[in-house]
């Protein structure tokens, strides 16, 4: 499986779960992709904005905020294996 076909399995299984919780983002941007040692997966990150709810908005905090999830996509198969939330940390 190409590069480009591991990311779009990526970005099709965000935006599934994202439709199906009900969160709204937006600027899906792809920051990193690598293959893992053993050329078995496509690691992935994604980031995106996600729109401040509940206890966010009373207090004012209208700024959206930029989010990363990792994804293990298999280099063969293309299923997505997991996917899970990815600090950064400013520098």
């Amino acid at each position: 499986m190409s590069v480009r076909e591991a990311v779009g399995k990526a970005i099709a299984f965000f935006r599934e779960l994202q439709e199906q919780a009900g969160e709204q983002v937006s600027g899906l941007e792809v920051e990193e992709v690598e293959k893992s040692d053993n050329d078995q997966y496509w690691l992935i990150t994604l980031s995106y904005l996600r729109k401040p709810t509940g206890m966010e908005q009373v207090v004012g905090a209208l700024k959206r905020e930029r989010s990363y999830k990792s994804f293990k996509v298999n280099a063969e198969t293309g299923e997505v294996i997991s996917m899970t939330i990815r600090q950064v940390h400013a520098s």
